[in-house]
């Protein structure tokens, strides 16, 4: 006897066999056309939603705007709180808190809501109108699955994905449901191995998975789980290589072992690869050679990267501040340190590492990143070409007349430059709601999460001068600032608040995820000297009137070396008008995302109108 109710039926008639693979034909191709159903759903409501504010913002303009004091808005502002809009926003909130467990985060309500229904739907369509027959059930579950392996791939594209031109969603916004139905996937093809070996176990056919056919579905099931295994946040953080290796060669032979393994599931595979590869052309056509210079920011372990971009895509850039994009190391550019005969050199091939452009050149055609050396073989490789920019430059100083080939740097050596592949732009900045509209904007970054929320600062002020915007930054060192500081001309700009967490004469960092800064020296070169002197500088034209002490500027050496109080941040943010529109943006450590936003969920739950995006590499 099979499962429950189901039989062993062997012996079919040919008639029998073909009416059964009729039947997972049909309901492979309707759980594929299913994935369509999400999409529809959603643009009609846009459409709804859209007409319905047409219709509301048309009936209203014959009527007077009452004043913010009057008995008429104290009653809309305590109507706002039981209105349906209020609930909807309290609702979206509740969907989007994290799930954690033991520490961990593991995606978020609605990510966990969504991935349930959508499993019991494709499980109905798996279950129905099997019968008795427990190879017929064992077969459905695995063709439901590859059926959804071209919305899995469509969902992870990055440069032509249709559902961001649809949904005008973000790549990183769309890549959550990948996500969701990789997990959904890898259930349903593990009832259907775990089918097949109670099958060959109860009819003593256990020697099948030897065979070439069997064998390949195997490996194509336990690479899936690897895939899966590596793609968890845990092993991202101690190898992004690892995971990006295993990612990628994976994500192309476990198609080709399914095409070898299981005939029926063909067409889904070539349709999948076919995504693939489309996209990794596309990719590849959007790359660019740029040549850099380096320097390292000192005190630190920053590295401050300028990269030349052809002016035909310099516009694509000054359009989406806050992007990032991906880097590679061509093999001309890898002579200077690695044998190219090496594993290693092969491994750099494999090699495409996110960085968020921190600003770009108002006149020159040049982007700039700024590298934080954790240990990676990228970020290493960034330390060395910094480190042979300074020898080259004091070299320079020394002896004038000698010439930058003496460093062997390939190309552009009589300009001391390195090339690098660069990949993009990409990023949410460009699905952002208008900034400049909200009443107002707060933008919170941990360490190098500045890089994002820096030229979004200034791209707000730039649109709108009026806006009122602030910035909180929080940093190890006061190094680790002044790459934006004395540069994006931050230092003098009363909207901007910086924190300094590091350790200082005696005192302890404070706070969570402080810890989850990265280490780097304390300010000790020129630029840190000179940041040391700005501080105290804006000390003085702050701190004047009777209270004295010299602690009332934000940027004194003093009052700065501590852990911002996000709550009162927010709630400074929050307290002026029950009407006021605030838009919340951070980026930085999890533990300083997940604290912000609760300190914000608290006034989402009184019924204020809030826009909150988490900016993060990481999912």
């Amino acid at each position: 006897m099979g499962l429950f109710t189901y039989r062993f039926i062997e012996g079919l008639t040919e008639a029998e066999k073909q009416a059964r693979r009729r039947a997972l034909d049909n309901y492979g191709l309707a759980a594929q056309l299913s994935d369509l159903l999400p999409v529809v759903l959603i643009l009609l409501y846009r459409l709804t939603k859209w007409v319905v504010r047409e219709r509301v913002d048309g009936s209203a303009n014959g009527e007077y705007a009452a004043v913010p004091s009057s008995p008429v808005m104290k009653k809309r502002r305590e109507e706002g709180v039981r209105s349906w809009s209020a609930r909807k926003r309290r609702l979206r909130w509740w969907l989007g808190e994290d799930v954690v467990a033991a520490g961990h985060v593991y995606g978020q309500r609605d990510q966990w809501i969504v991935g349930v229904v959508w499993f019991l739907w494709l499980a109905v369509l798996s279950v129905k109108d099997t019968g008795e027959d427990y190879l017929h059930l064992t077969k459905r579950f695995g063709i439901v699955a590859v059926s959804q392996y071209p919305l899995q791939y469509l969902l992870s594209l990055k440069s032509l994905n249709p559902f961001s031109y649809l949904l005008k969603s973000s790549h990183e916004q769309v890549n959550r449901w990948h996500r969701v139905s990789a997990r959904v996937t890898t259930t349903l093809l593990f009832i259907h191995a775990a089918l097949y070996l109670n099958f060959y176990i109860q009819n003593n056919r256990l020697y099948r998975l030897g065979v070439p056919l069997v064998l390949a579905g195997v490996v194509a099931f336990f690479s899936l789980n690897l895939m899966l295994t590596t793609a968890l946040r845990p092993v991202r953080r101690f190898s992004y290589r690892l995971f990006f290796i295993t990612h990628l060669l994976l994500a192309i032979s476990i198609p080709f072992l399914i095409l070898f393994h299981a005939a029926p599931a063909r067409s889904y595979m070539i349709q999948a690869l076919l995504v693939f590869f489309v996209d990794l052309i596309s990719r590849k056509m959007d790359t660019v050679t740029g040549h850099a210079k380096f320097e390292s920011i000192p005190g630190t372990n920053l590295v401050k990267l300028s990269a030349a971009i052809p002016h035909v895509k310099i516009n694509r850039f000054r359009g989406s501040p806050g992007s990032h994009i991906y880097l590679s190391i061509p093999a001309a550019a890898r002579a200077t340190f690695q044998d190219p005969t090496s594993i290693s050199h092969l491994l750099f091939e494999f090699l495409f590492n996110p960085f968020t452009v921190a600003s770009v050149g108002e006149q020159e055609s040049e982007v700039t990143m700024i590298a934080r050396h954790n240990g990676g073989p990228m970020t290493a490789a960034l330390g060395h070409y910094a480190v042979l920019a300074k020898q080259q430059q004091q070299q320079q100083q020394q002896s004038p007349s000698r010439s930058a080939n003496s460093l062997s740097i390939p190309d552009a050596r009589n300009e001391g430059k390195i090339p690098l592949n660069i990949e993009g732009p990409y990023g949410s900045v460009t699905h952002f709601p208008n900034l400049g509209q909200f009443d107002r904007v707060l933008l919170v970054a941990g360490g190098v999460g500045a890089t994002f929320t820096v030229p979004v600062y200034k791209s707000v002020v730039a649109e709108n001068p009026n806006a009122k915007v602030k910035m909180v930054w929080s940093v190890r060192t006061a190094g680790d600032a002044t790459w934006a500081l004395l540069r994006e001309g931050l230092m003098d700009d009363e909207n901007v608040q910086i924190y300094v967490t590091g350790v200082t004469e005696g005192r302890t960092r404070g706070g969570v995820w402080d810890q989850q800064q990265q280490d780097g020296g304390e300010g000790s070169g020129a630029e840190g000297t000179e940041m040391s002197r700005m501080f105290r500088r804006r000390s003085g034209s702050n701190s004047g009137g009777s209270g004295g002490g010299g602690t009332g500027g934000r940027f004194t050496s003093l009052h700065n070396r501590q852990r911002p109080d996000l709550r009162r941040v927010v709630d400074e943010m929050f307290r002026h008008g029950q009407e006021e529109k605030v838009a919340v943006v951070v980026c930085g450590p999890e533990e300083m995302a997940r604290e912000l936003r609760e300190y914000v969920g608290v006034w989402v739950r009184r019924g204020r109108v809030v826009w909150f995006h988490k900016e993060g590499f990481g999912f």
